[in-house]
């Protein structure tokens, strides 16, 4: 094989019709792939051995021999994703294919773009797959920054070269972002990963209590203060302490933290007792400091104290790449969490999910992907999308469509669904049921095409 052709993902496709091997090397030429061929079982095993293999194309009826046992002999080598053709196999061996580990059936004959979609997706899915298998082998439980775009990439090699040095870290970025990820991951690898991590949200902390919180108090500080109580910054001695919101904090404890960060030295309220503390200080906010700073709301010098290294983490809607890789790696964990089967995503569900702005980032992202797990079907699809991605896509294509275009839509779809409601008398959960979509979904069309149920119900009866 030469160099060319051994950089470009490898298709082997076994099928005893020359015709038809030669079809689907027809077919995915366009695709930069390199097909092989097999018209056997025996030369197919032995293209295995000569071959790395990415990806098989499997006829179910393959002479004397199943394609299902053929399939079972190569998965206990080596577990290589396989798509099933067949022009004769029945709906029970073509629903097994895909039970014991088929990516999908293609059923004979079938088109060239059918085929090159199909192993298009699958060659997606398997990258994907080996990514996250990547990024959940390189990071530690609850400390990982997922992502494989270039934006995610630059903040892991910030974080890896700032994490065995002893500057102190201000992290930036909208909420949602993951900047207390950020802060972890430099924890983890840092000289102090095995101290104590203490993570405050200052903006959490009632006023009147935040240099109790991070600074600790004798007995009889103020009132209510009936016994002495260790501050977070003593939590926190030879560890690590992340502030986020800082932007939040009072004058007096920015006071205190620029003395902690100047001197290491700190005074518990109602003690006159200094005490020295060894705590590596990360800071961040969704705020602009700066400006802040030129408002006179946040001191200058504490300013310059935080930002010795600055990390922004990017917003969602900068790296639109990791969001499959994402949405994939929160399914399988919410489906888990919430002791349900593990749930594929419809590449139309995808689509929209790269298209929403993400105002929640991938906070936003993990909640709408576990609300999808909860109440969706075998199947993640478009009509499972959240009110608020789905209004956006509505408003999208309200200002992107042609208005005649989008009115001629909307009055076909609205006769349709007053024609189904007639017929059910009203009933709209019979009427979901009969169009195939959920009963919420066919509430909000209603309401946003100006259906009146009763008034149908009283012309349909």
């Amino acid at each position: 094989m030469s160099e060319a052709a051994a950089a470009k993902p490898c298709v082997l496709v076994v099928d005893d019709e020359k015709n038809i091997r030669a079809a689907v090397q027809l077919a995915l030429a366009p695709e930069g792939l390199h097909v092989i061929a097999a018209h056997d079982a025996p030369a197919a095993l032995r293209a295995l051995r000569e071959h790395v293999v990415d990806l098989v194309i499997l006829d179910i009826r393959l002479g004397d021999v199943d394609g299902l046992t053929l399939f079972r002999k190569i998965q206990a080598d080596a577990a290589i994703p396989t798509i099933f053709i067949s022009g004769q196999a029945s709906l029970t061996q073509a629903a097994q294919a895909v039970r014991i580990g088929g990516f999908d059936f293609i059923e004979k004959p079938f088109s060239a773009e059918k085929l090159a979609t199909v192993v298009r997706r699958c060659l997606e899915h398997v990258s994907l797959q080996e990514r996250l298998r990547r990024v959940e082998a390189l990071a530690s439980p609850g400390q990982e920054i997922i992502g494989d775009s270039p934006a995610i990439r630059r903040v892991v090699a910030d974080v890896l070269r700032v994490a065995k040095t002893r500057a102190t870290v201000l992290i930036t970025g909208e909420s949602g972002t993951g900047k207390e990820l950020v802060a972890s991951a430099i924890h983890a690898n840092s000289e102090r990963a095995a101290a104590p991590f203490i993570k405050v949200n200052c903006s959490a902390i009632p006023d009147n209590l935040v240099e109790s919180e991070l600074f600790g108090h004798e007995r009889g500080a103020f009132t209510g203060a009936a016994g002495a109580k260790r501050g977070l910054f003593e939590a926190a001695h030879r560890g690590t302490i992340f502030l986020d919101e800082i932007g939040d904090l009072s004058a007096a404890a920015q006071a205190k933290i620029l003395r902690v960060l100047q001197s290491g030295e700190l005074q518990k309220l109602g003690s006159d007792a200094t005490l020295h503390v060894d705590v590596r200080v990360l800071s961040g906010t969704h705020k602009d400091l700066r400006q802040l700073v030129a408002d006179g709301r946040f001191r200058e010098d504490l300013y310059y104290r935080l930002n010795v290294v600055p990390i922004r983490v990017p917003s969602l809607r900068e790296r639109t790449e990791d969001i499959p890789l994402l949405a994939r790696l929160f399914t399988a964990r919410l489906c888990a969490k919430n002791n349900v089967r593990e749930k594929v995503i419809e590449d139309d569900v995808m689509a929209e999910l790269r298209l929403y702005r993400w105002p929640g980032n991938v906070r936003e992202l993990q909640n709408a992907i576990e609300r999808m797990v909860i109440m969706s079907g075998e199947r993640i699809t478009p009509l499972d999308l959240p009110e608020e991605i789905a209004a956006a896509e509505q408003s999208a294509e309200a200002q992107t469509a042609p208005a005649s275009l989008k009115a001629f839509r909307d009055e076909a779809e609205r006769n349709h669904i007053v024609k189904v409601l007639q017929k059910n008398g009203g009933n709209v959960s019979q009427t979901a049921l009969e169009l195939g979509i959920r009963r919420t979904y066919l509430h909000r069309r209603m309401s946003q095409l100006g259906i009146d149920k009763q008034a149908i119900y009283s012309s349909g009866s």
